[in-house]
């Protein structure tokens, strides 16, 4: 990112305050450098909590992940109570040719990875969970991309981590496609903010949300998740796959 580009970046978004006045003291602010001591508490006590340790694998290097979501490369949105950390959320502002970068994952075209955005890492205290959180500030993060010019927003998702998933298709992302990152099992769900996806509703497949092979085949098969049916009695998600007939992918 050039120095002009930093120089004509949009001012950053945070909720409107309406968003949490059903939240006593709580407030919310663009994180520096300075907040990484509560970051990386919040992320030890969330991650700690979690059912299952695939649900989020920790990046390589934190404190490189945290840098890369404070200046030119991304945001950080911090939800505080008082002067406590509850929430915080991240997007990502990938350039082409950039290691990582899920544009490139999901086999979108070279004319579109620089109008990717990242919706990355978004972690809530387990106590304040149920306050509709995740909700809001997804939604921020999906207006932050279109003022900065990037209405391709692409999210990475654990198979496993079932509530997230669905916070993310809730605010109408898709399952775009399924495969191995890294050595982990991985969902990326996209949604494209200026064209949109136009599905063949018709045309559906039902898997099993554990289904690996299948999912990745759906994938291939130009298939596109967009619902889920919960069995809460057998502990199964299955999802719904849908035939997209406009895709912002390369043909395969």
């Amino acid at each position: 990112m050039t120095p002009t580009d930093v120089h004509n970046m949009p001012p950053p978004l945070l909720p409107p305050a309406a968003a949490f006045s059903h939240l006593p003291r709580v407030a919310t602010r663009v994180l520096t450098m300075e907040d990484q001591p509560q970051w990386s508490a919040l992320r030890d006590e969330v991650l700690s909590d979690l059912p299952d340790p695939d649900v989020y694998v920790r990046e390589d290097d934190e404190s490189a992940f945290f840098e890369a979501h404070v200046g030119p490369r991304g945001q950080t949105i911090g939800v505080f109570q008082g002067e406590h950390l509850i929430a915080y959320s991240m997007i990502g502002f990938p350039q082409s040719g950039e290691a990582g970068h899920l544009g490139a994952v999901v086999g979108l075209a070279p004319e579109l990875l620089d109008k990717v955005a990242h919706i990355s890492s978004c972690m809530v205290l387990p106590q304040w969970r149920g306050n509709g959180l995740q909700r809001t500030l997804l939604a921020v993060r999906l207006a932050m991309s279109q003022a900065h010019g990037r209405p391709n927003c692409l999210a990475m998702v654990s198979l496993r981590n079932h509530r997230s998933r669905h916070n993310l298709m809730r605010l109408g992302m898709h399952i775009g496609w399924t495969g191995d990152i890294g050595g982990l099992q991985r969902h990326v769900l996209r949604i494209d903010l200026q064209s949109g996806t136009h599905f063949d509703m018709g045309d559906e497949r039902l898997i099993d949300s554990a289904d690996f092979a299948a999912l990745c085949a759906a994938g291939r098969d130009g298939y596109v998740g967009v619902g889920e049916l919960r069995d809460a009695d057998a502990g199964r998600v299955t999802l719904r796959f849908v035939r997209a007939l406009r895709h912002g992918a390369l043909p395969r």
